[in-house]
């Protein structure tokens, strides 16, 4: 059963997060670290936006940080491959038609227009061609790396929502990075974390 929780996150270093001495994945203890990763363009008060940075240390033995890198090249392969195949045929058909239909003798002298046209071909086609790809290459290697895969965020939903993954923990920033929701598989774990960090716990 998963644990949820939410801590403020703030750039005060006298106040660091407390990160219990067990691995996140399986409670096992830590031999290494991963690292949840977040960054978001925030604007404040005077409307200017800045770019702002937040990492999460994660404590994890070798199999879990393993089976975290692992989920992720199962993910980012099939990903780029679907993308660059389906991306890359969509802008050549659609340029190529383009071009013969003469759309590129309208406007200007030197109009590009089937070029522009092909590249949103492809870019709509390259994210569906990499999102079914991944789905793809997800089942075919679910007997191989488990039920890891299904926890760990798809690639287009995570580019939009900013979702972050490592084994045994998901973590979702606020608008302005000034929170986080975690989502601990361990229930151990969590409640480690959510002892030694009460004064940053948010509802």
């Amino acid at each position: 059963m998963a644990t949820t929780l939410t801590i403020a996150m703030t750039d005060d270093d006298t106040a660091p997060l407390v990160i219990p001495e067990r691995c996140v994945g399986c409670g096992a203890a830590p031999t290494t670290q991963s690292q949840l990763s977040f960054a978001k363009l925030v604007t404040n008060a005077r409307g200017t936006q800045t770019a702002v940075h937040r990492k999460l240390a994660v404590p994890h033995c070798d199999a879990c940080a393993r089976s975290t890198k692992a989920v992720f090249l199962a993910g980012l392969v099939p990903f780029t491959l679907g993308f660059l195949v389906a991306g890359g045929a969509a802008f050549a058909v659609v340029a190529f038609n383009a071009s013969l239909a003469g759309l590129d003798d309208i406007g200007r002298p030197n109009n590009v227009n089937s070029l522009v046209l092909g590249a949103a071909a492809g870019l709509g086609a390259g994210l569906v061609g990499a999102f079914v790809s991944e789905i793809a290459a997800r089942v075919l290697l679910l007997p191989v790396l488990g039920s890891a895969l299904w926890r760990a965020p798809l690639f287009v939903p995570s580019l939009l929502t900013d979702v972050d993954y490592v084994a045994g923990l998901t973590g979702r920033p606020d608008a302005g990075l000034s929170a986080i929701t975690l989502t601990f598989t361990n229930d151990d774990a969590a409640r480690d974390f959510a002892a030694g960090n009460t004064a940053r716990l948010q509802p």
